[in-house]
């Protein structure tokens, strides 16, 4: 577990992480409006208008625009400029990107969106509304390794299997590779104190040099980020921290 700080002032570095919690329930969270499409690129806004359950849609929009919203305000630009391509497994960067070694991840579920961003190394970030009563044994037994397996069989905790599922999740994305295949290749364990470390078995040791945040947004959510780069600092950041930059991010580019 790393060092967990505070921040009023945005700053950046290697050894710091900002982690950001949107509120997706309201439309304009900490009094930044989010109900903002036209700041999607086409493509954002295809995939948006494709979704025809209204919770689902607005999901994906308010974390689309937060997400560019927040990433404007480090790179001094207007959102709805910011381009981003692809890795083959569908994990986003930025396209035209004037500061390099930004990298950030994103992950959205009931009621949140978490936005991890940093410096110079890859991060991976993961949310999970817990659901009560899901057969969640079926999806142990495909995904997680026999000694995982048999933690959450002597332990019975429901909420234990969804840390370990956005850990694993967010060590996946933080090597931008494929879901499904990577659930497998990282094991979870339980360390003193009850938080949990994770390894990658490849390697059949810890993971050498990443360092791990796991919190509870709320009683029913889970969170964790994984970092390629220790020891780092995790900053909690708010919509509140950007809100005198949102009014030049979110302003259409001018016709010329």
């Amino acid at each position: 577990m790393s060092e967990l700080a505070n921040e009023a002032v945005p700053g950046l570095s290697a050894k710091v992480v900002h982690l950001w919690k949107i509120p997706l329930a309201e439309s304009a969270p900490q009094g930044i409006d989010l109900d903002l499409p036209e700041l999607m690129a086409a493509d954002e806004f295809t995939r948006y208008r494709g979704i025809s359950h209204p919770h689902a849609r607005s999901e994906i929009l308010r974390s689309r625009v937060a997400l560019r919203l927040v990433l404007a305000s480090y790179l001094e630009c207007q959102a709805n400029t910011i381009s981003f391509s692809y890795n083959e497994y569908g994990k986003p960067e930025l396209a035209e990107n004037k500061l390099p070694n930004l990298h950030f991840n994103l992950s959205h579920s009931g009621d949140y969106c978490v936005l991890a961003v940093t410096a110079e190394h890859e991060v991976g970030i993961e949310i999970e509304r817990c659901q009560a009563g899901r057969d969640y044994t079926a999806l142990a037994q495909r995904f997680f390794s026999v000694a995982e397996h048999q933690l959450l069989e002597s332990m019975a905790d429901e909420v234990l299997f969804y840390r370990m599922w956005v850990l694993k999740e967010a060590a996946v994305k933080s090597m931008g590779i494929r879901l499904l295949a990577g659930l497998d290749r990282f094991e979870c364990f339980v360390l003193p104190g009850g938080s949990l470390g994770i390894k990658d078995r490849l390697q059949q040791q810890a993971a050498p040099g990443w360092s791990i945040y796991q919190w509870q947004p709320d009683r029913d959510t889970v969170a964790a980020v994984v970092v390629k780069n220790s020891p780092v600092a995790f900053i909690k950041r708010n919509l509140q921290d950007i809100s005198r930059h949102v009014q030049h991010a979110a302003r259409p580019v001018e016709p010329v």
